[in-house]
């Protein structure tokens, strides 16, 4: 059930990232009067998954705590998991936004609303992380957490908006150059205070005296930054080799664009995989 429940909390980040990510990309655009909503509906699917996945990671944490699977989705031990527990009572907060969020996306409400809603749903999952629960006072690690989660939320949720530009093939070459230029601009100022939240995120889990690492966790952890790089080399090549060229017309850059951002997307997937299995890793060991 540990598998299952890290593939839940991965849907989850996936879902949640992708409406926060797609829908400030879009309100960006729409100041610029790029505006345009191709995806509605399914941002209005992943707004559902969002709610869905976070009402099933709650069984999930009830069957770890009764120590039976199973148990964790009978109504009395839920309802004790989410009166009882601060991740229950961040549950609550995040249910009522992400019911707001499911809503929003289902009318159609303006993008700009939707990423701060969404946002604030991203952000809330902080408080009860590794960072925040590592040392004391844990405002700093859920804060540096929080800004992890949203500079990735962008970040993620940038490339998933920009899918319907280069999917099956690049209709407005023109529009797709202005797109890909504001989402790098804002993309690097994420990619920066990425890397340094997650670098905190490192020293408030990592850094504690007496304690050294699990090897599970350090492994995991490893492979996240490998796949995090390489997310960081394709950002470069799109923003300083294919959109140039692209801007020129190169037609080698047409047939690049959509193979380097689908493979940016790819990994940021495997990397929110990951993440949905250091949740559930101790970080420390005696």
């Amino acid at each position: 059930m540990t598998a299952l429940f890290a593939i839940v909390r991965a849907l989850h980040f996936a879902c949640l990232m992708s409406v926060f990510g797609a829908s400030a990309l879009q309100a960006q655009a729409a100041r610029l009067g790029l505006s345009r909503a191709p995806l509605r509906q399914p941002l209005a699917f992943a707004a559902f998954g969002a709610l869905a996945t976070a009402i099933l990671s709650v069984g999930f944490v009830g069957g770890e705590m009764a120590g039976d699977p199973v148990q964790g989705f009978r109504p009395d031990v839920f309802a004790a998991v989410a009166a009882d527990t601060q991740y229950g009572h961040v549950f609550l907060v995040r249910l009522i936004l992400l019911l707001g969020l499911s809503l929003l996306c289902a009318a159609g409400g303006e993008a700009r609303f939707v990423a701060l809603t969404a946002g604030a749903a991203l952000a809330l999952v902080s408080l009860t992380s590794h960072a925040a629960a590592a040392r004391t006072p844990s405002l700093a690690g859920a804060a540096s957490d929080a800004l992890h989660l949203l500079t990735a939320g962008f970040w993620l949720g940038g490339l998933v908006a920009l899918l319907p530009e280069i999917v099956p093939r690049i209709r407005d070459t023109a529009r797709l150059v202005a797109l890909l230029t504001l989402f790098s601009r804002w993309g690097a100022i994420s990619v920066a205070v990425l890397i340094a939240a997650g670098t905190a995120n490192a020293v408030f889990i990592l850094d504690m005296p007496g304690m050294a690492w699990s090897t599970a966790y350090a492994t995991w952890l490893a492979v996240k930054i490998v796949l995090a790089g390489l997310m960081v080399a394709l950002a470069l090549t799109n923003r300083f080799g294919v959109l140039p060229a692209l801007a020129r017309g190169d037609k080698e850059a047409q047939d690049t664009i959509p193979l380097t951002v689908l493979a940016e997307l790819g990994a940021g997937l495997a990397i929110l995989l990951i993440v949905g299995i250091l949740g559930l890793t101790a970080p420390m060991r005696m």
